[in-house]
């Protein structure tokens, strides 16, 4: 009934306890895919050893191309009539299929849950609405249930039949964004989605920090950002999102991306010609409305792109980044 995705990369210290759980789910109809995406450690030993151990769980290796290719290599042999993911440093209580189920009905083509939050010793249980979600209401996902940044592709039931039908794949393109954009093209592609209060994923964000603050090459972080406007653009628009919170939560997304392709701008080895052209060629709409400066500089530089002085926002914001390399260099020369 529902297939189980786990993405593999070097995961020999977490894959146990993340494997264990799945195998004590109170819901027993399921496939569990574990896709070694090129590891280096004893991640392939583990996948074979519970392969061989439950007939439920299948083991494959691929070269490494990232989680994206993981995850569409899953997709490509699940057999399940329902989709599921789980990172694999991530585990879940055993009545997270079960609850996810709860909630399917002929209708219904996506559920979406919560997690709880963990790292450094501590947890945070993320608390939001049930709501029941179709066209004439799709703005309340981004008003009640945050769902501008609760993209991730976990914590998650989809029915596979949209999957198949509408061949959806994680564009293997992106570094970032990628979970967003798949997600919401299901989304579109979905007649209801029942939104639980469940928190039965365990997100273990000590070992994503990294991931999500990690720069990526300015062709990459283009990508992310063009994808990302155009969907949200095509939500705003097919679903005519009048409410203003449901808006500026979409905007703070694309803006997020707009800022991420500045910093790569200002970070990487990228010559100024080019800086200037990818400045003309953003849209700042949404990066200006959902994005608020908190400093002087900041301001000042936000003042700059509205008034499309390019050149000028160029020099200055190259000079701040000296700067504060600057800094940091004397920092760490003093210890």
């Amino acid at each position: 009934m529902i297939s189980i995705i786990v993405p593999v990369y070097n995961s020999q210290t977490v894959l146990e306890r993340c494997v264990e759980s799945i195998i004590r789910q109170s819901f027993s109809d399921w496939e569990l895919l574990l896709v070694n995406d090129g590891s280096t450690d004893s991640s392939a030993d583990i996948c074979d050893y519970y392969a061989s151990k439950d007939s439920r769980i299948r083991s494959f290796y691929k070269e490494n191309g990232g989680v994206s290719t993981a995850r569409n290599y899953g997709l490509e042999n699940m057999q399940g009539k329902w989709i599921t993911f789980i990172d694999s440093d991530d585990w879940v209580n055993e009545y997270y299929l079960e609850r996810l189920f709860s909630h399917v009905g002929d209708t219904v083509d996506l559920v979406v849950s919560y997690a709880v939050v963990c790292g450094n010793g501590m947890e945070r249980k993320e608390v939001y609405p049930s709501n029941r979600i179709n066209r004439d209401n799709f703005e309340l996902m981004f008003i009640e249930n945050d769902m501008n940044w609760h993209t991730s592709p976990w914590s998650k039931l989809y029915r596979a039949e949209i999957v198949r039908k509408n061949n959806l794949r994680f564009c293997e393109g992106m570094h970032i964004g990628e979970d967003a954009l798949f997600l919401y093209t299901f989304m579109m592609a979905s007649r209801n989605i029942y939104i639980s209060s469940n928190t039965d994923y365990y997100y273990n964000a000590y070992m994503k920090n990294s991931l999500t603050k990690r720069m990526n090459s300015l062709s990459s972080e283009l990508l992310s950002y063009r994808n990302i406007q155009d969907i949200v653009c095509r939500i705003i628009q097919d679903y005519r999102i009048q409410n203003s919170k449901a808006k500026f939560a979409l905007n703070w997304l694309v803006g997020s991306y707009v800022r991420r392709v500045l910093n790569s701008l200002y970070h990487t080895e990228v010559d100024s010609e080019t800086r200037i052209r990818t400045l003309k060629d953003l849209d700042f709409s949404a990066y200006l409305r959902g994005i608020v400066p908190d400093t002087f500089s900041q301001r000042v530089l936000h003042l700059l792109l509205r008034m499309r002085c390019w050149k000028l926002y160029d020099l200055i914001r190259c000079f701040t980044v000296k700067i504060k390399e600057s800094h940091k260099l004397n920092l760490i020369l003093q210890k």
